[in-house]
């Protein structure tokens, strides 16, 4: 059953509760959208390893100010909560039909949570038939979140007269970023591995064209990398996470635009100063080219498709990939994992590409590093990239001439079932 949004004046807010802050976005109905409200609303350093209520309470300080700056319009909102509010896990169950299928599922999910299953609200993705000690099973993909989070999420835009409308897993809205690539059945044939690596962790996802095959939340993301490279080189994990970006993992270009990324997050110290290096580093690219880049092709018509981004050459050439090295070793062995998790369900499925995503994939050297460990053509995706060729961004978009992979998540929204 298809989903799509209702036929009011005004599309949903779209709102995506991340590791390193609330990204807010609103995007126009039609086959061309475009942004028609944007803002961000950082973590401050102080909460950033804080508890999840604590960086929700600090939120909903903020929300307010940030709707009314940014001129958002309408009443209804759709979210991606915390990772930490959601879990994804893999189950397989034995066949049953419809409903009975998916009260199996709540069970086992109840029973790892050790709660009442009532106290639940729980999505399911069927995956594929498969086997167990020889007796048939399906795999599913259960996606579940705890009643009392759903309300607190639902009372917080409440206080400032929203309505939730909808409520969708980080992995499903990254997932939706990419629908508009794969709406021909020949599509389905293409599988891909999303990584979107954000500052508190990393979501994983396989897809076999737009159908869900696959689905990880892996607990590695930047502020691992930052704490590595505090200890390492004696500083504040603020400033290693500034050198990190300057040393070789220097954020990569947009795929049309052709111009450089902001650095992981703009509430770090010294980030203008790195910005303007960026910048300039960016107008001798301009002129000179740039090697191991190349726009990636959309295979329906052979045009650029923006929202794949720009090709990534395997590179090992940077310091702070040296420092990084045990992280960046650990964080390639899960995402192996998974791709062996995948190809023992679908021994027939090679990966095709792997894209990746998240604050933390601005930083190309990362990205390298991954794409050589995997051994997979490799991506660096900007799913705002369609968008913005329709129209300017509003103010409230950050650096908004620039590659936003870490508003991925949030993109994807807009594409989500309004269906709470």
């Amino acid at each position: 059953m298809k989903f799509g949004f209702l036929n009011t004046a005004s599309a949903p807010i779209l709102a995506d509760f991340g590791g390193s802050g609330l990204k807010l976005l609103q995007v126009s109905h039609g086959n061309t959208p475009s942004i028609t409200a944007a803002a961000f609303i950082p973590t401050p350093d102080a909460l950033r390893a804080s508890s999840a209520e604590e960086r929700f309470a600090h939120f909903a300080l903020e929300l307010p100010k940030a709707l009314k700056q940014g001129k958002f319009a309408g009443t209804r909102v759709v979210v991606a909560p915390f990772s930490s509010h959601m879990l994804v896990q893999h189950y397989q169950v034995a066949p049953a039909d419809g409903e009975a299928l998916r009260a199996s599922v709540v069970a086992q999910v109840a029973m790892q949570l050790q709660c009442d299953p009532f106290g639940l609200v729980v999505r399911t993705v069927d995956v594929c038939e498969t086997a167990r000690e020889g007796q048939p099973r399906v795999e599913v993909i259960a996606m579940a979140m705890s009643r009392e989070d759903v309300m607190n999420y639902i009372n917080l835009f409440k206080a400032v007269k929203l309505s939730v409308v909808g409520i969708h897993s980080e992995i499903a809205a990254m997932m939706h970023a990419f629908d508009h690539i794969h709406r021909r059945i020949e599509d389905s044939a293409v599988t891909t591995m999303y990584v979107d690596i954000g500052w508190s962790g990393t979501k994983v996802a396989i897809a076999h064209g737009a159908d869900l095959a696959f689905a990880k939340w892996i607990a590695l993301g930047g502020r691992h990398f930052d704490q590595c490279l505090a200890q390492a080189w004696g500083v504040s994990p603020m400033i290693a996470s500034t050198r990190r970006l300057a040393d070789g993992f220097m954020p990569q270009r947009h795929a049309v635009a052709m111009r450089s990324c902001p650095t992981q997050s703009d509430d770090f110290g010294g980030m203008a100063m790195l910005r303007a290096a960026m910048h300039a580093q960016e107008r001798e690219q301009s002129s000179n080219g740039h090697p191991g880049m190349a726009v990636a092709t959309d295979r329906r018509d052979g045009s650029s498709a923006p929202a794949l981004g720009a090709e990534i050459t395997p590179s090992n050439n940077t310091v702070a990939a040296a420092a990084l090295r045990e992280e960046i070793d650990s964080l390639s062995d899960d995402l192996s994992m998974c791709i062996r998790y995948h190809t023992s369900l679908f021994p027939n499925r090679p990966l095709d590409r792997v894209v990746f995503l998240g604050g933390e994939a601005r930083g190309v050297g990362l990205c390298q590093q991954l794409a050589a460990a995997l051994r997979l053509p490799a991506k660096a995706g900007d799913p705002l990239a369609r968008i913005l060729t329709n129209a300017p961004a509003p103010a409230g978009l950050p650096d908004s001439g620039l590659s936003h992979p870490g508003w991925a998540v949030v993109c994807g929204l807009a594409s989500a079932p309004n269906d709470l």
